[in-house]
């Protein structure tokens, strides 16, 4: 192999709510053939990740919900995985008890994606947010009167959605009170929204990178892609680093490689100067 190419979806490979675009799954399709190894990081579902993800002509690995899972695609073998333990349900329960959001559970690629929430706990405004939220990207939120009665030992991650200032406040309280990896993003659904995602603190875009590193036992170049917070684990697992244009302002510092937007195919460019620095 060549090397090792790490790709986020969302404002790296594409626009969120597009499709990626042929003349990206094109150029990726070269690559592949060129003995470069494909994966590709999100905190997106698996559900989701692969209905966007299968026209690609390919094998590539596919870790979602952050890093707490990794497959071989599309065999949709599991080669790494990290999930939460239902003890931290209680302590999640008191951080949000006096906030105008609560969590979600995402159950996970065994559960078929299933995520639980109690409506009850959510302001009138934030619970007609998630829920429109949830229907426009085919997620499959069950409501619950109490996390109680769910039979799940563990999960791959859960989310707390909220404007700026409470959803950090929730973060920082989560990393502090139970040790987890929380990335805060703005929300590409509505960026008048952040979303903060809990995994395992192993469980990371860095992390599952590095993983998936010692299981092809590869330690040369590794080029990783992304825009967003939730992308800087992915970024210092990389060797060389492609980061967006649209990018944070402050995420742009950290990058070898400058791309142009997603809309414009920008990854394209991106890699052609990664993949060039390497030589």
């Amino acid at each position: 192999m060549k090397g090792l190419i790490a790709l986020d979806i969302d404002g790296t490979l594409t626009m969120p709510g597009q499709p990626i675009a042929q003349e990206v799954i094109n150029y990726l399709h070269k690559l592949s053939k060129n003995d470069w190894v494909i994966a590709i990081l999100t905190g997106r579902p698996f559900q989701w990740s692969r209905q966007l993800l299968k026209t690609l002509p390919f094998e590539y690995y596919l870790s979602v919900q952050n890093g707490a899972i990794t497959l071989q695609m599309p065999m949709e073998k599991i080669t790494n995985k990290t999930y939460l333990n239902a003890q931290v349900i209680p302590v999640m329960q008191q951080i949000c008890a006096d906030e105008p959001t609560d969590f979600v559970i995402y159950a996970g690629y065994e559960c078929q994606d299933q995520c639980f929430y109690r409506p009850e706990y959510f302001s009138k405004e934030l619970l007609k947010y998630v829920q429109a939220r949830s229907a426009e990207l085919g997620e499959t939120w069950i409501p619950v009167s109490s996390f109680d009665q769910l039979k799940l030992e563990q999960f791959p991650s859960i989310k707390c959605f909220g404007s700026h200032q409470p959803a950090i406040k929730i973060a920082k309280r989560i990393e502090k009170e139970l040790k987890l990896h929380v990335p805060l993003i703005r929300d590409p659904f509505d960026d008048n929204y952040y979303v903060a995602q809990a995994t395992h603190f192993n469980a990371s875009k860095g992390d599952a990178l590095r993983s998936l590193g010692r299981l092809l036992a590869h330690d040369g170049v590794i080029i990783a892609a992304g825009d967003d917070y939730n992308d800087l684990s992915l970024l210092s697992a990389a060797t060389i680093k492609v980061v967006m244009s649209t990018a944070p302002q402050d995420m742009l510092h950290h990058a070898d490689v400058i791309a142009p937007p997603a809309e414009l195919r920008g990854i394209i460019e991106g890699l052609e100067a990664a993949i060039n620095l390497k030589k």
